[in-house]
């Protein structure tokens, strides 16, 4: 018996040994199959791919909810340990991909993509680099097998899916794109635009704008010239509007689509207005060459950094330092590297257009007074009571607080055009706590709209002065183009009220006063003082004095310098132009020992003539502004009348006085 336990019988032995050859001979092709992977085996992977079916388990309805297989099941097992990147796993299904039959790879491919919508990335990364290494050059680029490609995932919709798959590939997208890998590039541009879910779906969320600057960004030439051409990053500015989420760093800018060629440059994108004022600080010729696509112009077009309190407002936390201000337009000529103490609370450190702690908004410095005014215009008034027609003769074009405190007095009776309306609306304000507003006088307002852009919440209409003309008429000044005329008592116009501080200069603090140097102080201009000489340069025709049609184009109203130093380059048949040449000696002799006097603009002569007794040695007639009004005149100032106006460029009756100036 014990012995008949310890060994088979000769009958048991040949049973089973023909039992192991059937095995044996069953087995060959899985075994011969399997061996030429040579990557390891998995008999859930192999189980799965025999059964050749996902009925109940594969979800295909792009909702990214991926049903599993049931618990149990050779496919779960499957899918569960590639979902874990288990290579026993992975790499058989994957041999399967390659090298398997038709059915197979369709049944291998749907296990990686279930795998792959658990998060795992192995199989993630597969469809990543099948589209990559082996997708089509022409659409649909790697949409091969519809739902076993990474097209399933480009297409989720936006808004639902729940698939970790998808957030990985993604991720993994995003980084890969900007080293532009062109088949895959093309794939998710392409599948952004088809259905489904066009142009709301997962490949609508990596095709953006930020994959080409980030492939300019990393020496890649094709994404520079493609960035540029679709308007993305020629500034910085640009790649904040087309990328909101652009970190600050250095960035290349591209200024030529056809070789991309690029600057690099640091962008602030905190903000639009940070984009735009960093990208103006440095600015290179090739940059200016695209001229309302470069930085500057956008923080000028959105008033980002016209003065430095505009900046400020735009970028509280902007460090002091010189800024690139662009208060007149975004060329190059156009820009004015200024000190901006940003961080002082004092509006007038700040300058024009600051608002100061009071909440009244400095309006700049005019003949020897700093000007504040309202942040808004204090409604629509009539001059006088309609329909006025009494001449009360006030008539100074420089003291609207005089003007406005007589309108007051005048009662009804006597005045039965009583009371003036709109200068009784600044003389009753209370704004800010101030009862001092006054209806400002036409050279006031001059000087008000001069920093209209900077003081801000202007209409295009014009303003009513507190300068009478006649009888019937006022004179208003347009806060469009600029233009002083008259208009009837009558009307309705917008008014803006003013006050004012006398300042005080310490090196010569009164107008006319001679200073240490021997020039002649004017008084504060916007934010200068303005200087001039004792004496006049001479009687002169504004240009050659022998024809007048020749349109130069120096119409600057506020800084002669500007029009000066155009006039004296100028080399045309109407040429030289006389009344700016004369000012030129003074530079080459360096009188009083400066070299920067010129023919003061429009408004700077203005200012001559209205403290020109103080300042003495006027002569009795007209005087040359460098300021042109047309092709045939230039304006001028009578000092006798205390008026501009504008002269045929060949009278030669006409004074010159130069000026310079300083902060």
């Amino acid at each position: 018996m014990h012995s008949k336990n310890k060994a088979f019988t000769l009958m048991e032995m040949l049973i089973a040994m023909t039992v192991i050859s059937i095995l044996m001979v069953a087995s060959v092709p899985l075994i011969t199959q399997m061996s030429k992977m040579k990557t390891g085996t998995d008999k859930n992977v192999t189980d799965c791919i025999n059964q050749n079916t996902s009925t109940g388990w594969y979800n295909t309805d792009g909702a990214g909810a991926t049903i599993l297989p049931p618990v149990g099941t050779s496919c779960y097992g499957a899918v569960i340990d590639i979902t874990y990147n288990r290579d026993s796993a992975y790499n058989p299904t994957y041999w399967m991909v390659v090298n398997g039959t038709t059915a197979q790879k369709t049944m291998a491919k749907q296990i990686l993509r279930a795998a792959c919508d658990q998060g795992g990335t192995k199989a993630c990364d597969y469809f990543i680099n099948e589209c990559r290494l082996n997708g089509s050059t022409s659409s649909p680029y790697c949409n091969v097998t519809g739902e076993t490609d990474i097209s399933y995932y480009l297409h989720l919709y936006h808004h639902n899916y729940e698939n970790k798959g998808a957030t990985y590939i993604v991720e993994q997208l995003t980084d890969i794109l900007p080293a532009m890998p062109t088949k895959l590039l093309n794939e998710v541009f392409y599948a952004k635009t088809v259905a489904p879910y066009a142009n709301d779906n997962l490949a609508y969320d990596v095709a953006q704008p930020s994959v080409y600057i980030q492939a300019c960004n990393n020496g890649n030439i094709e994404g520079c010239k493609k960035a540029f051409t679709l308007f993305y990053n020629r500034g910085c500015y640009q790649i904040k509007t087309n990328w909101p989420n652009a970190p600050s760093q250095e960035y290349k800018i591209t200024y030529n689509g056809t070789t991309g060629a690029s600057d690099t440059k640091y962008c602030n994108m905190n903000s639009l207005a940070t984009a735009g004022i960093t990208g103006c600080q440095v600015m290179t010729a090739s940059q200016w060459a695209q001229t309302s696509y470069n930085d500057c112009y956008y923080a000028w077009r959105d008033s980002f950094n016209r003065t430095c309190r505009t900046l400020y407002s735009f970028w509280p936390e902007a460090p002091d330092g010189t800024y690139n201000l662009t208060p007149n337009g975004a060329t190059a000529a156009t820009i004015v590297p200024t000190a901006c103490p940003i961080s002082s609370t004092d509006c007038l450190v700040q300058g024009p257009g600051a608002v100061c702690a009071d909440g009244t908004v400095y309006a700049g410095d005019y003949n020897g007074y700093h000007y504040y005014t309202t942040p808004s215009d204090q409604g629509m008034y009539y001059w006088g009571t309609p329909p006025n027609n009494t001449f009360t003769n006030v008539v100074s074009v420089d003291n609207g607080s005089g003007n406005t405190a007589i309108l007051h007095n005048l009662s009804d009776p006597p005045d039965t055009w009583a009371p003036y309306n709109a200068a009784e609306a600044c003389y009753n304000a209370n704004d800010s706590g101030y009862s001092d507003w006054y209806l400002p006088a036409t050279n006031e307002l001059i000087a008000l709209y001069a920093k209209k852009l900077v003081v801000g919440n202007f209409t295009t209409n014009a303003y009513w002065t507190s300068t009478e003309a006649n009888a019937t008429s006022v004179i208003a000044k347009s806060f469009n183009d600029g233009y002083a005329t008259s208009y009837n008592k009558w009307e309705s116009r917008p008014v803006r009220c003013l006050r004012k501080q006398f300042v005080v200069d310490p090196t010569c603090p009164l107008s006319g006063d001679t200073c240490a140097d021997g020039t002649k102080y004017v008084g504060p201009y916007l934010t200068y003082y303005l200087f001039t000489t004792p004496l006049d340069k001479g009687s002169f025709t504004w240009n050659d004095g022998t024809a007048i049609g020749t349109t130069t184009g120096f119409t600057d109203q506020t800084y002669g310098m500007n029009n000066y130093t155009g006039l004296i380059a100028l080399s045309d048949q109407l040429a030289p132009y006389e009344a700016a040449l004369a000012c030129k000696p003074l530079n080459d002799t360096s009188t009083y020992g400066y070299n920067d006097w010129y023919l003061p603009a429009r408004y700077e002569l203005n200012l001559i003539g209205t403290n020109a007794v103080a300042i003495g040695n006027f002569g009795a007639g007209s005087y040359w502004s460098s300021t042109e009004f047309s092709t045939t005149n230039a304006y001028y100032y009578s000092v006798s009348g205390r008026y501009d106006g504008s002269y045929g460029k060949t009278i030669a009756a006409n004074y010159v006085r130069c000026v310079r100036r300083n902060l």
